[in-house]
C-alpha cells in the first residue's frame, strides 16, 4: 500500500511538472548531460525528445558562453551553495536567441548527501528584457537630450546631462532654482500668454534666447508639454530644447549677405545703366564727326584724286577703310548699349520666322554677294520682342557669311527643337570653325579671333549674349575647325512650332 501511494504521488508530480508549459523543467546528471524532456522544451527551444535527451546541456548556450565554461561554473555554484540563479541568453534549435530567467538546484540523496544530479528550471523573459533595454536606452537618450522639468512656479525639478552640456550648469547647481532667472530667458511673447496656451492645449513651441553659465547667448527651439498628475497638485512643465544658435547665426549672416548682395546688385545695375548711357551718348556723338570726316575724304578723293600719286591714293583708301571700320564699331557699341535699355522679353509670343525675315532682308546684299545658301526649318513663337530677335539672327548669320572658308560657298541652316519649357534655336554653318579655347571668349566684347584680317567690331556676339540673357535664355557654340560652327540659343516660347 505504501509503494502504491508513493507511485501515485510521483505520477501526480509528473502531471504537475508537465502542466508547467510556461516553464522548462529539466534534469541533468552530474556531468551536465540532459536526462529528461519537458513539453516546454519543444515550445520554447524547438527540440524534440529524441534529439534532446542525452546531450550536454551546453547546447542551450551561445558559443562564447560554451567556450568560457558557463555550464561548468553554473553546476559548480549550485553544488557548492545550494542554488545557482540563471538569468542569461540561451539559443534555440533554430539559432534564435531567447533571454531566460531561472535557477539550477543540486539534487542530493537525502540519506547520504551524495550528489545525484541537478534540476534546472527557467522561463522566457525576452519581451521583458527588450522592454527594460528599451527603457534604459530611452532614459540614456533623454539624459543626453536638453530636457528639464519645472514646476508651475518655474523652479527646476529635473535637469539632464544634456542641459549641463549646453548651458554649463550641473544638476546640483540648478535643482530648486528659478529657471528664467538663471537662464535669463527672453520669450517671443509674454510668459502669461505661453501659460495660457499650455493650459488650453497642453503644449507650446517657439524660439527662446537664453544665457549660458559663462554669459554667452544660446538660441533654442523650445517644445513644452504640460504634465498633470491628476491628484490636484499644481502641474509641471517638461521643456525640451534644441540648440539652434549656429542656425540663427547662419540665418543672420545670410540675411546680412543677402542685403549686401542686394545693395551690390543695385549699385551694379546703376553702374551698368550709367555705362550703357555713356556708351550710347558717346557712340551717338562720335558718329557725327566720323560721318563728316568720311564726307571730307570722299570729297578729297573726287576733287583731287588726279593730283595724288599712287602712295597718296593708297593712304586715302586706308583712311576711308579705317573710318568705315570706326563707324561699324560705333554703331555696334550703340546697338550693344541699346540692348540694355530697350524692352527684350515679350508677354505674348512672337513669330521667330518674322524676325528671321527681317534679318535676311537686312543682309540681302551680303547673301547675294557671297552666294550663301540659306536653309530654314519650322521656327516657333518665342517670348521676345521682334527687333532684338531679328538683331540676334542678323549677327549670327552675318558672322556665318563673314567667316566662311575661302573658295567654299556658305551654307547656313536655321532650325529649332523643343527642350522642356524652352526652345533651342540653332544656326549652323560650314565656315572656318572656332578653336575650343575661343568658344567662350568670343562672347565677350572686343574679343576677335581674326583681328584685322576680317572686318568686324568684336561686339556682335557679346550683343547676342546680352539679348538672349535678358530674354531668359543662354547662348553657346559647338564647332570644329575647318568644318563649321553651330550657334545655339535657348528662349522660352509656345509649345508647338509656328506653321
Amino acid at each position: 500500500m505504501a509503494d502504491e501511494n508513493l507511485a501515485s504521488r510521483e505520477h501526480l508530480l509528473d502531471l504537475l511538472v508537465s502542466q508547467l508549459t510556461d516553464y522548462v523543467v529539466l534534469l541533468l546528471d552530474t556531468e551536465g548531460n540532459l536526462r529528461s524532456w519537458h513539453p516546454a522544451v519543444k515550445t520554447l527551444l524547438g527540440y524534440e525528445r529524441e534529439e534532446f535527451v542525452g546531450r550536454c546541456a551546453d547546447i542551450l548556450f551561445p558559443l562564447p558562453d560554451r567556450l568560457q565554461g558557463r555550464l561548468r561554473r553554473e553546476l559548480q555554484t549550485a553544488a557548492e551553495t545550494g542554488r545557482a540563479p540563471d538569468t542569461n541568453w540561451m539559443i534555440t534549435r533554430q539559432g534564435r536567441p531567447v533571454f531566460v530567467e531561472g535557477i539550477c538546484l543540486p539534487l542530493r540523496d537525502t540519506a547520504t548527501g551524495e550528489l545525484l544530479g541537478f534540476g534546472k528550471m527557467f522561463h522566457d523573459v525576452t519581451q521583458r528584457k527588450q522592454t527594460e533595454d528599451d527603457r534604459k536606452t530611452l532614459m540614456r537618450t533623454l539624459e543626453q537630450s536638453v530636457i528639464y522639468v519645472v514646476d508651475w512656479d518655474g523652479l527646476i525639478e529635473h535637469w539632464t546631462y544634456g542641459c549641463e552640456r549646453v548651458y554649463g550648469w550641473s544638476a546640483q547647481e540648478m535643482l530648486g532654482k528659478p529657471a528664467d532667472e538663471l537662464l535669463e530667458t527672453v520669450y517671443p511673447v509674454s510668459l502669461q500668454v505661453i501659460r495660457g496656451q499650455l493650459i488650453k492645449s497642453e503644449t507650446w513651441q517657439g524660439e527662446l534666447q537664453q544665457k549660458r553659465k559663462d554669459g554667452t547667448t544660446v538660441n533654442v527651439a523650445a517644445y513644452w508639454v504640460l504634465f498633470k498628475d491628476g491628484d490636484g497638485t499644481p502641474p509641471t512643465i517638461i521643456a525640451t530644447h534644441t540648440d539652434i544658435t549656429s542656425l540663427v547665426s547662419m540665418q543672420r549672416e545670410r540675411e546680412t549677405t543677402t542685403a549686401q548682395l542686394r545693395s551690390m546688385a543695385l549699385e551694379l545695375e546703376r553702374s551698368n545703366a550709367e555705362l550703357e548711357e555713356f556708351a550710347r551718348i558717346a557712340s551717338h556723338d562720335l558718329s557725327a564727326p566720323i560721318t563728316s570726316t568720311r564726307w571730307l575724304v570722299e570729297l578729297l578723293a573726287s576733287r583731287h584724286a588726279a593730283t595724288l600719286d599712287a602712295d597718296g591714293k593708297k593712304i586715302l583708301q586706308q583712311i576711308s577703310v579705317g573710318l568705315e571700320r570706326m563707324m561699324d564699331l560705333v554703331e555696334a557699341i550703340l546697338a550693344h548699349a541699346l540692348v540694355g535699355k530697350e524692352r527684350i522679353g515679350a508677354s505674348e509670343a512672337v513669330s521667330a520666322d518674322r524676325a528671321l525675315d527681317i534679318a535676311l532682308e537686312n543682309l540681302r546684299r551680303d547673301i547675294n554677294q557671297s552666294e550663301a545658301e540659306i536653309e530654314r526649318g519650322p521656327l516657333p513663337e518665342l517670348f521676345i520682342e521682334v527687333q532684338p530677335l531679328a538683331r540676334l539672327f542678323q549677327n549670327l548669320i552675318s558672322n556665318a557669311i563673314k567667316y566662311r572658308r575661302e573658295g567654299v560657298r556658305p551654307e547656313i541652316a536655321i532650325d529649332a527643337q523643343r527642350n522642356g519649357n524652352m526652345w533651342i534655336v540653332s544656326v549652323r554653318d560650314n565656315g572656318m570653325g572656332i578653336e575650343p579655347e575661343w568658344q567662350e571668349r568670343i562672347f565677350h566684347p572686343m574679343q576677335r579671333r581674326h583681328s584685322a584680317k576680317i572686318a568686324g567690331s568684336g561686339i556682335g556676339l557679346a550683343t547676342c549674349r546680352k539679348i538672349v540673357t535678358r530674354a531668359g535664355g543662354k547662348i553657346w557654340v559647338e564647332s570644329q575647325v575647318g568644318q563649321g560652327s553651330t550657334f545655339h540659343f535657348s528662349l522660352p516660347g509656345s509649345e508647338t512650332p509656328h506653321s
